[in-house]
């Protein structure tokens, strides 16, 4: 979390440290980005950016934590624009980010050197327990009708899956380099399984 001093600074001084931040962070990974190239891109000297975060991990979670926010509205928005579909919705959301649009080009590198912290801040977009508030903001505007769950937690595990399953296919869009009507080709096809199941309906099993 940034410091005070960060958030206390004037409007056009701290979107211009925010653009070098999001320079810096769409160039290269968390591991090799530099706060060099951060302070001669925001124009500040080295001292200013230690009074404004304590590390470069801290201000690349603050970004990161930024843009995971503004997909969620997206995908709250797309949800809304389809009557609450679930998987036109899906399909829309993936092409957003696969499309590269400039707003979500530092997902780029975050999805090709995902860990543990950003895996958990980007399932929140779908389901996570920590940002309940939005998955009851995403369960409001779904066509639940339409689902075959019982229950919110049916639902919790369905929208886990479709991360799991969107977020996959994004870093196997970026890594491979994919057309873009193959991948979303791909995600479609991985979603209808989910949307329809993979047994015939005339074979039983017993247990």
């Amino acid at each position: 979390m940034p410091k005070e001093t960060f958030f206390n600074l004037p409007k056009e001084k701290k979107q211009k440290l925010l653009d070098a931040l999001h320079q810096e962070f769409t160039n290269a990974p968390l591991t090799t980005a530099s706060i060099a190239k951060i302070i001669e891109y925001a124009e500040i000297p080295r001292g200013s950016f230690y009074q404004y975060f304590t590390d470069k991990e801290d201000a690349y979670f603050y970004l990161f934590n930024q843009q995971t926010s503004l997909a969620m509205e997206k995908f709250i928005c797309i949800l809304q624009s389809n009557n609450g579909n679930l998987f036109e919705t899906c399909i829309e959301f993936y092409r957003l980010i696969v499309e590269e649009q400039e707003q979500f080009t530092f997902f780029r590198n975050a999805l090709l050197n995902m860990n543990y912290k950003i895996e958990d801040s980007l399932s929140g977009i779908f389901a996570s327990k920590e940002k309940l508030d939005h998955f009851h903001q995403v369960q409001k505007q779904l066509d639940i009708a339409s689902l075959k769950v019982e229950d919110e937690e049916d639902l919790f595990q369905l929208m886990k899956m479709i991360s799991a399953i969107t977020f996959h296919n994004i870093i196997e869009k970026f890594s491979k380099g994919l057309p873009l009507d193959d991948a979303i080709n791909n995600y479609q096809t991985q979603l209808q399984f989910i949307k329809h199941g993979v047994l015939q309906q005339d074979i039983c099993y017993t247990s």
